[in-house]
């Protein structure tokens, strides 16, 4: 599609596959390096952190995990704005490089035991420099892929973008799970790796992707609706509070059961990674349906039963059973898949094309930045500190009580045009 057939578009356009695979491919390759941070957390902590307690190398491994989100919002806000103003394809070229980039300077640290202190300075600070572009990946990636998507179907393609996300996760666990079960010291080094490998190949899809139309369309607009912008972001933000809890509780099961319960890594990341396939189709399913039913009903009813059902659920998860581990874990990423499928299509129809990206991007990473990227450290904290495995049921709780009251505040566009 060239630039003139582009802007000639109709509304809503059928994505083309290069714009679908450019899309997943940078999504899975920021959910993967999160990922595998995540869940070598208990391995990268006594390489980079060590201390003669193995629960604190594993709660300042997780402080740093969290670190990588403090530089999401600025991220978030230099590069959305440039996402509106320089085109979503520029945006999304951006952070493929650095969030790649880093994923490979990562793997090639030398740690704690060659350089001393210098190791964990230079990690951390890698993860910052990620948290820069990861702050515009997936909003940006949602934006460009639901502005091709013609009405009727944003819901499913938002669903594909989220889905995608899990992906992510779920090939970080994987490969995560095999380094655990090596012996090869420099094992853990392999999937961030292959993280920059990946980042080389979604760099040449995306280099020949096209502007979307939807942004191309509004070029010669200049008037934006400031009043409903400045509600969104703060409507958008609040329903994030318990979205973005649920989301980072579900990747980081693994080490948060190895942590504080008596269940074994291996155990807990095999558990994990069942968990995270049963949800990816789940995901999708919810995006397509919203495309039918609406984005609130789907969203509201999982935040409801959020409400009253994430202490049972830590409950069976914490149980320190392989069985009990997998239950839980099903029963909380088959509520998430309903909570986050129709999520993506929500939120770009919340926003005007002109301010989308920067508004979206600004509002959803600075609260992922205050609540997701700290979620796996309070848990955990949470956890070790009352002597209860079920203690972050209650933080999650007050987090899908708000989710649920805003969610009911706000207006469903899935029949209308973007605009």
């Amino acid at each position: 599609m060239s630039r003139t057939s582009a802007v000639n578009a109709p509304p809503g356009v059928a994505a083309p596959p290069r714009v679908i695979a450019a899309t997943v491919l940078g999504t899975v390759l920021e959910w993967y390096d999160f990922a595998i941070y995540g869940a070598l957390a208990t391995m990268i902590g006594k390489l980079f952190f060590p201390s003669d307690d193995p629960t604190t190398s594993l709660l300042i491994a997780l402080a740093s995990y969290a670190v990588g989100f403090v530089c999401r919002p600025i991220g978030s806000i230099v590069l959305g704005r440039f996402g509106d103003r320089a085109g979503r394809r520029n945006m999304l070229a951006i952070t493929m490089v650095v969030v790649g980039g880093s994923s490979l300077l990562i793997g090639l640290l030398p740690t704690y035991a060659s350089i001393g202190l210098l190791a964990p300075v230079l990690l951390v600070l890698l993860r910052m420099i990620q948290g820069l572009a990861v702050g515009a990946e997936w909003t940006g990636g949602a934006t460009y892929l639901i502005e091709y998507a013609r009405t009727g179907r944003r819901g499913l393609f938002g669903g594909v973008v989220q889905a995608s996300t899990v992906v992510g996760f779920l090939s970080g666990t994987g490969v995560a799970t095999l380094v655990i079960r090596t012996d090869q010291e420099w094992a853990w080094r392999v999937p961030f790796l292959l993280g920059g490998l990946v980042a080389a190949i979604g760099l040449f899809v995306r280099l020949k992707l096209d502007e979307s139309p939807a942004y191309l369309r509004v070029q010669a607009e200049e008037e934006v609706p400031p009043g409903r912008t400045r509600k969104n972001w703060l409507l958008l933000f609040g329903i994030v509070f318990g979205i973005t809890l649920y989301g980072y509780t579900a990747t980081s099961w693994p080490a948060f059961l190895a942590g504080v319960t008596e269940l074994p890594l291996p155990d807990a990341l095999l558990t994990n990674v069942i968990a995270l396939a049963v949800e990816v189709p789940l995901i999708v399913l919810a995006g397509w349906l919203s495309d039918r039913v609406g984005r609130r009903p789907l969203m509201i009813g999982a935040a409801a039963v959020f409400t009253v059902g994430t202490y049972p659920m830590f409950l069976l998860a914490t149980g320190g059973t392989m069985a009990g581990a997998l239950v839980g874990q099903l029963l909380f990423v088959i509520t998430f898949a309903a909570l986050c499928g129709p999520m993506a299509a929500l939120f770009v129809e919340m926003f005007p094309t002109r301010v989308r990206s920067s508004a979206f991007s600004s509002s959803y990473n600075i609260a992922v930045a205050l609540f997701g990227g700290t979620a796996p450290f309070v848990n955990t904290f949470l956890a070790t500190r009352t002597g209860s495995h079920v203690a972050p049921a209650y933080y999650l709780t007050v987090g899908a009580v708000v989710s649920l009251v805003l969610l009911a505040t706000v207006r469903d566009r899935h029949r209308e045009e973007l605009d």
